[in-house]
């Protein structure tokens, strides 16, 4: 009995999961067709963030170059997700959730005094640094194209992000006399945005996709830019699953008037993503 059990059981696996492989009930990509899309992928950017945050008066010159002065990390590798739902009578809404995370740090030593926050790093200190940000997308949009091999629409969203960095190290008190310091600039912001998108299905694996999202405004102590668009392709190798590569570019330059943060970033994340999608 027990013998038995031990080859029924990974014959029903099989079973099941060779109908799941070869139940090909699509004429073009089923993510077309399918109410939900999920999409996990490693983001492989390249980073660059030049921030300044001089406490009282914006200064140009001021402004850091994190991966050159400090040494922050100048690529790394982390997850972005993104998923999709289709509803409506004739699914032609869809609402959409996006998030990323990046954590880049890094250390090195001045080849000059730099300032951050009102404090001078001294020239010759060995310095760690830190840039971290969190982004959140939920957008929400109609189709006006929608067929079995396209879908072309617009719609609205929002961005919120999760912004900070830091510096520490050996900081200039006076002529003679210097302690170690840490100092921190951070904020959080939500900046709503338009955008659209374009799927084309050009035989039933295949599926070519875009995707732009774009903000210039000012909203209360907030003035800057925001792109964030996708370029990619997808191959459905079984009927729920698929394999995606695509490239991403996040760019935003931001300028903060605020009493406990005076400062400017701009911030690129921009790199090609390998990813598995899920349909259903």
């Amino acid at each position: 009995m027990t013998k038995g059990v031990h080859v029924l059981l990974p014959a029903v696996f099989i079973a099941m999961f060779s109908g799941t492989v070869l139940a090909e009930d699509f004429e073009f990509h089923p993510a077309l067709s399918d109410n939900f899309i999920l999409n996990l992928g490693a983001f492989r950017s390249d980073n660059s963030f030049n921030i300044s945050a001089a406490g009282i008066d914006i200064d140009s010159d001021d402004e850091i170059n994190f991966p050159d002065s400090v040494g922050v990390d100048e690529s790394s590798t982390f997850l972005n997700s993104e998923l999709r739902w289709k509803f409506g009578a004739q699914r032609k809404w869809s609402l959409w959730g996006q998030y990323f995370s990046n954590n880049a740090t890094g250390d090195a030593t001045l080849t000059e005094d730099i300032t951050w926050q009102g404090i001078i790093f001294r020239e010759g200190t060995f310095v760690g640094a830190g840039v971290k940000l969190e982004v959140t997308r939920v957008f929400v949009g109609r189709s006006f194209v929608k067929n079995q091999q396209h879908d072309f629409g617009i719609g609205v969203g929002l961005h919120n992000l999760d912004f900070s960095a830091f510096i520490e190290g050996e900081v200039l008190i006076n002529e003679e006399s210097s302690e170690f310091r840490r100092s921190d600039a951070s904020k959080s912001q939500p900046l709503p945005n338009v955008g659209a998108w374009y799927y084309y299905s050009p035989a039933r694996k295949w599926l070519l996709q875009g995707r732009v999202d774009w903000i210039s405004a000012s909203i209360g102590d907030y003035d800057g830019t925001l792109w964030n668009t996708s370029i990619g392709v997808n191959y459905q190798a079984f009927r729920h699953v698929g394999f995606s590569l695509s490239y991403q570019y996040f760019d935003l330059n931001l300028v903060v008037d605020k009493s406990d943060w005076n400062g400017e970033m701009h911030l690129r994340y921009s790199g090609p993503i390998l990813g598995m999608t899920i349909n259903w």
